[in-house]
């Protein structure tokens, strides 16, 4: 592992300045775990959902869909063979009008305690506790009915070594979501949402220093997610439990990285969410790789995902007296190996800790 990392940091530091995204350049950051578990459960097809803090990472219009306002928390890890390595993120959003959602959120990369360093002319420069964090200030905002627009100004920080300045940058994500009434008020018949995201519009790149004080640039990946939704809301009745509602969600996702030609994606994923209590989820995803010319790499990963959640309408059951409700959701699936041989890596562990506020 140890070896690994510095063969990346080298040929980061190598590297020369151009328009072409390095595919694997903080690649854990914007292609690993993700700070949704029901995104992740539904095989990361989240563009056109929207709906919470979190859907700003693909659709920074999704915010606008939040009614009130909501708190979120996640965390995700081990990332590959990064066993102390977690994700975490903390986002809260709030309406501040009508038709204004405005969100701030943190989230970062954490690789863990590690004793990696780096011996050049003999000095040796350490890495103790590596990171990627990042900072954005989000707002979505609907022109036109059912039109919801939304931007993210993300304050990018990367720290690799303990005694080099941490390097930093601003990026500008972009997205659209349109939401159709098929049918009946929005709480029945069915639904149909279509998402647009483009993650980095600004083309930004990030200057860092090595130790030795030479500088490189690398780019940033800019994604272009485009989504599309369908949503029916109707009752079930179950033997023993009565008839209570149902809501089924049906999505899928292409992920295209316009300055790469790797980490296309195609995503399927589906819920359903039983009584407004308990949820189901399920998806695939299938994306190209690179085998840097080696036959026992892989050149694409594929995956079918699944995972659950809860909600405890503490509202309905305290008669308003407490305006809220409570989300978690979970998620754990085996890692998609990057090699034909070898073991298994350890299984990504996902949880989302929602707080939904009702009342203004």
């Amino acid at each position: 592992m140890k070896k690994t990392l510095i063969g990346i940091c080298t040929l980061l530091l190598l590297s020369q300045a151009s328009a072409q995204y390095n595919f694997g350049f903080q690649q854990e950051y914007f292609f690993g775990n993700l700070p949704s578990a029901q995104a992740e459960a539904m095989g990361r097809a989240h563009t056109a959902i929207g709906g919470n803090v979190a859907s700003l990472f693909w659709n920074p219009a999704g915010i606008g869909t939040i009614e009130h306002q909501e708190a979120t928390f996640s965390t995700s890890a081990p990332f590959y063979a990064l066993r102390n390595s977690d994700y975490y993120f903390l986002g809260i959003a709030r309406r501040v009008h009508d038709k204004v959602v405005v969100a701030l959120s943190v989230n970062q990369f954490a690789i863990g305690q590690t004793t990696f360093d780096v011996n050049i002319n003999g000095a040796r420069y350490p890495a103790e506790k590596p990171f990627t964090t990042n900072i954005a200030l989000s707002a979505a905002a609907e022109p036109i009915e059912g039109l919801h627009v939304g931007v993210n100004v993300n304050g990018f920080i990367w720290k690799t070594f303990d005694d080099v300045t941490s390097a930093k940058s601003i990026l500008i994500d972009a997205g659209a979501l349109y939401r159709l009434q098929l049918n009946g008020a929005e709480s029945k018949g069915q639904k149909l949402q279509l998402g647009l995201g483009v993650t980095n519009v600004s083309s930004a790149s990030l200057t860092f220093a090595s130790p030795l004080g030479d500088e490189a640039t690398a780019e940033f990946p800019t994604t272009l997610r485009g989504g599309i939704a369908y949503i029916i809301n109707t009752n079930i009745s179950l033997p023993g439990a009565g008839e209570g509602p149902l809501a089924l969600t049906f999505t899928t996702d292409y992920q295209n990285v316009l300055n790469s030609s790797y980490r296309n994606t195609f995503s399927l994923g589906t819920e359903a969410l039983f009584w407004n209590v308990f949820a189901l989820r399920m998806g695939y995803l299938t994306q190209n790789i690179n085998n840097f010319g080696i036959a026992a790499n892989r050149e694409r990963l594929s995956d079918f995902t699944y995972g659950f959640g809860f909600r405890i309408p503490l509202e309905e059951l305290t008669d308003g007296s407490l305006p809220f409700a409570l989300h978690w959701d979970y998620v754990s699936l085996k890692q998609p190996p990057y090699t034909f041989s070898g073991p298994r890596l350890p299984s990504m562990r996902s949880f989302s800790f929602r707080v939904v506020f009702s009342g203004s």
